[in-house]
């Protein structure tokens, strides 16, 4: 059975059908009953010399309830580089970062350079952390350490919880740095390919990537960013709803409208 039975962009949406399920009509796609919506961003860099790091928080923030108040999030990521490089950062960073939703799940990027056990005392959860919603499973991964290096995710680590979860309907993975783009790390790639419930990788790290590229039939779906000094896109979150009938859209918010996906 194929993964996927098209991918298709749409105005400002991307819709992602069910295996099975390609009879229906973007419109009925969209039309249909959310059973999960959740919510992911990255790239923060809060504390990045000479940008306006808690102003761009702020205009994410109160966008983000915005958006929150009337369409409801199970939950939120953060998907990386939320401080910028000092570990002094991370304290107050994760004290506004906790007001976004009480739902926060975090993945740690090449500039948050704390160890695992600063980083387990300060957001109650390691680099590599599961759980599971709705009976939709998440797995969220670490792709660095404290000297900032881009590195591939844990494939031991995952080939565990990727096993233990095979059966379920969906698992939707949160890594900071693409996994192929950067760094090349076939082996994870090779893993992934194993498992046909993989629904969708999230990605941070780019600053100047907003797209959805599908790569060995799972579409990897890069965040853009909310802060930093650097970037060609706007400061935006991306929003993800599974249907009852396990059909996906994606659009992204720049916070406060819906923006046009580039193309796939």
């Amino acid at each position: 059975m194929k993964r996927r039975i098209f991918i298709q962009q749409i105005g400002s949406l991307v819709v992602l059908a069910a295996c099975g399920k390609g009879t229906d009509t973007v419109d009925e796609i969209l039309e249909k009953p959310v059973k999960l919506r959740f919510t992911v961003a990255s790239d923060w860099h809060y504390g990045e010399p000479e940008t306006d790091y808690e102003g761009h928080f702020r205009n994410f923030r109160d966008g983000y309830k915005a958006f929150n108040d009337k369409n409801p999030s199970d939950f939120f990521v953060m998907n990386g580089d939320i401080i910028h490089n000092s570990p002094s950062f991370l304290n107050p960073a994760a004290e506004l970062l906790k007001t976004v939703h009480p739902k926060l799940y975090v993945t740690q990027g090449n500039h948050d350079r704390v160890t695992e056990e600063v980083w387990k005392s300060t957001w109650g959860m390691p680099f590599d952390h599961d759980f599971v919603v709705k009976d939709q499973v998440i797995l969220l991964g670490g792709t660095s350490n404290i000297i900032g290096a881009e590195l591939c995710p844990n494939v031991a680590w995952f080939e565990e919880k990727l096993d233990q979860y095979k059966s379920a309907k969906n698992i939707f993975i949160f890594l900071h740095i693409h996994p192929y783009e950067r760094i090349g790390c076939s082996d994870f790639l090779e893993l992934l390919a194993k498992y046909p419930n993989v629904r969708a990788v999230f990605n941070g790290h780019d600053h100047n990537d907003e797209s959805v590229k599908t790569i060995g039939g799972i579409p990897f779906m890069f965040d853009g960013r909310i802060g930093g000094s650097w970037g060609t896109f706007d400061r935006q979150f991306r929003v993800i709803e599974l249907k009852e009938d396990n059909s996906l859209v994606t659009y992204l918010m720049t916070p406060w409208q819906k923006k046009k996906q580039v193309s796939l």
